[in-house]
């Protein structure tokens, strides 16, 4: 099930990225940061990202995600699936 997550800006906002179409994988958080922005919100390691900032990450290789979440300055919005 897919739920959206927004968490205020700017970064840093406390989680690491996993996969991409480069590496033939679904984007997932691999790590959380204790006590970050992303702890405080329902994340969870291992959810996939749908999406950043309303855009599908089906074809986003892990550098275009890393940027695309790098270049969310004020609020940074996610569709993840447990």
């Amino acid at each position: 099930m897919a739920y959206s997550v927004t968490l205020s800006g700017p970064g840093p906002w406390g989680f690491r990225l996993q996969g991409g179409k480069d590496f033939n994988m679904p984007l997932t958080i691999s790590r959380i940061t204790p006590g970050s922005k992303a702890a405080q919100s329902q994340m969870n390691q291992g959810d996939l990202v749908v999406a950043i900032d309303g855009v599908n990450t089906d074809s986003m290789t892990h550098l275009e995600a890393q940027n695309k979440i790098k270049s969310a300055s004020h609020n940074l919005s996610l569709t993840l699936q447990k």
